[in-house]
């Protein structure tokens, strides 16, 4: 700082953070995240892959069970229910968006559990062994 106005801005900005870093989304919590981040690779090397996981929530008729859509899930492969247009498995998903949140973290739970792997006995995915994996959800 170069006089006393900025050193007293910034003292007030980490003091901020400080308070901050248990506020989901405030930028306190990002930085911490980023220095797990970062700790995680000093300690096993940088990531092998990176993606964005979005579950097509309008387009999945399980979606639309979970907002309490009258759908037969013994059925659902054999004939596929096409009394839901994607519009109306949208207005369903609005009018219970638990249903929406169930779906989202059914989706998540399988990828790590499953797709990943640290829910089998061996600890093996599609990906091989996971050794670590950092989850963020906006």
């Amino acid at each position: 700082a170069e006089n006393d106005r900025e050193q007293a801005a910034l003292d007030l900005l980490r003091y901020l953070e400080y308070c901050s870093d248990h506020i989901e989304g405030s930028s306190a919590e990002v930085m911490i995240m980023r220095q797990e981040i970062r700790a995680l690779c000093n300690d096993s090397g940088t990531p092998s892959i990176f993606f964005t996981l979005n579950p097509a929530d309008t387009f999945n008729p399980l979606c639309s069970f979970l907002s309490g859509a009258d759908i037969d899930l013994d059925t659902l492969f054999d004939e596929p229910d096409s009394r839901y247009s994607a519009y109306q498995r949208a207005c369903s998903l609005a009018a219970n968006p638990v249903g929406g949140a169930l779906f989202f973290k059914l989706m998540v739970d399988q990828l790590i559990d499953v797709f990943l792997g640290f829910k089998r006995e061996c600890k093996r995915g599609v990906f091989g062994r996971v050794k670590h994996y950092y989850g963020v959800v906006e």
